[in-house]
């Protein structure tokens, strides 16, 4: 018959102190990540973002929550839109004396940074961005309604 071993809990003090290691382990490979800034790299935050079109514009809404616009950076270069930016981890509780223990972490933080392709040429002069409630609404005009795809008939 196998020899059985007993496996004694840790006490309340040690299980604490490897929880807090840990969270703190967790806290630096966040900033890490956040500092390597790679596009689109295993880990690296992107926001939700949705992309429609219309007649005479491409529509870009980007959730954004607890950004601050100053914390965005939109450029455009040839037809390539490039979104950057942090979202800040804010303090849990008012007073950080205390360790924090974390039941879950589903939210992200950190910095962001991700590149939309255009297939569409942009009237540079009248694009609009607003941020209302966590939203970022992008509105670039096209230049040239010819540009649009139509179908031509074929005669016989």
């Amino acid at each position: 018959m196998p020899r059985m071993t007993l496996i004694h809990p840790l006490s309340t003090e040690v299980t604490e102190e490897l929880r807090d290691k840990f969270r703190r382990m967790l806290a630096r490979l966040e900033d890490v990540r956040a500092q390597a800034g790679t596009v689109d790299a295993p880990g690296v935050w992107r926001p939700a973002i949705d992309l429609g079109e219309q007649e005479d514009a491409v529509l870009i809404r980007i959730e954004l929550p607890g950004v601050r616009p100053d914390q965005i950076r939109l450029t455009l270069r040839n037809q390539l839109l490039r979104v950057e930016g942090r979202k800040e981890r804010p303090a849990l509780s008012e007073s950080m004396d205390r360790p924090v223990r974390f039941l879950c972490l589903e939210r992200s933080y950190g910095t962001f940074a991700f590149n939309l392709s255009l297939h569409w040429q942009i009237d540079r002069a009248r694009i609009t961005a607003r941020m209302v409630d966590g939203i970022l609404d992008i509105r670039l005009p096209k230049t040239d309604l010819s540009l649009q795809e139509m179908i031509i008939p074929i005669e016989s």
